[in-house]
């Protein structure tokens, strides 16, 4: 485990990011706080993402936990959100490698496999709530206003990650893993599906069952298939994903060791 560092008194002049739920504070080399910055919904959200982290454990694929401090949760500090790394390939006129867009997507269809279950719906999920470690590895965060054991969460997701039809108060593994679709086709072609299109219309083509079309993408079945609400859970997921990545011929990764499995 990555060694706690000293929680100044003060965190004038500390760099820090901005976040829906609080600050996030560089305070060592390996190590950020999050603390509340506003109001008491802040509090409250940062009190249950820190439950969530201590019923989560510890997972490859998931941001760690440090500690939990009065002023705020202790987390190991990571690169930068999936998402700015798709904005640089953008701009750039670039896109993921297959080997990459696979093991991203492998990586947080596992982490979503298992914070289902531990009784944890991630509720906002986007690229911008996935970071890169230093190994390049993706691990699913931020899980203030998430649902746990059920509980009505205290974000709405994006709406290119909602379909009208599954509840935003009432999480399930379905509109999940529709957000999932939708985070994996921005993995493949960095763009968020609809991206030129204004939110009365996605709500729209969404309720109609009309989406992009993903039939030359590398993930474009698992893509459509969460859409169409066609797995029934995470696992599901997982295993297309193995299959195509299998077919790539891109290494596999153990989830427990990050080890090579073929």
């Amino acid at each position: 485990m990555a060694q706690i560092p000293p929680i100044p008194e003060s965190f004038t002049g500390i760099p820090w990011n901005a976040g829906m739920s609080g600050g996030v504070f560089h305070i060592s080399d390996s190590a950020v706080i999050k603390k509340p910055i506003s109001d008491d919904l802040c509090r409250e959200q940062l009190r249950i993402e820190g439950q969530i982290y201590q019923r989560l454990k510890s997972h490859p694929y998931i941001t760690k936990l440090l500690a939990i401090h009065e002023k705020g949760i202790v987390l190991e500090r990571l690169q930068y959100p999936l998402r700015q790394r798709l904005l640089d390939l953008q701009k750039d006129r670039q896109q993921p490698t297959p080997r990459e867009v696979t093991r991203w997507a492998l990586q947080v269809a596992e982490a979503l496999r298992y914070i289902h279950s531990c009784g944890v719906k991630q509720v906002d999920i986007g690229t911008y709530n996935v970071l890169l470690d230093w190994d390049e590895n993706a691990k699913l965060s931020d899980f203030a206003g998430s649902s746990l054991d059920g509980s009505e969460p205290t974000l709405a997701p994006s709406v290119h990650s909602t379909h009208p039809r599954l509840s935003i108060m009432q999480p399930s593994v379905q509109s999940e893993l529709f957000a999932f679709g939708s985070l994996l086709y921005e993995v493949e072609t960095t763009y968020k599906p609809y991206h030129d299109k204004n939110e009365g219309d996605i709500e729209d083509l969404f309720e109609a069952d009309e989406y992009p079309d993903t039939s030359e993408m590398i993930l474009g079945d698992v893509i459509k298939k969460c859409w169409m609400t066609q797995y029934s859970n995470a696992s599901e997921v997982v295993a297309d994903i193995r299959v195509i990545q299998n077919l790539l011929g891109a290494p596999s990764y153990n989830p427990l060791t990050h080890d090579h499995i073929n």
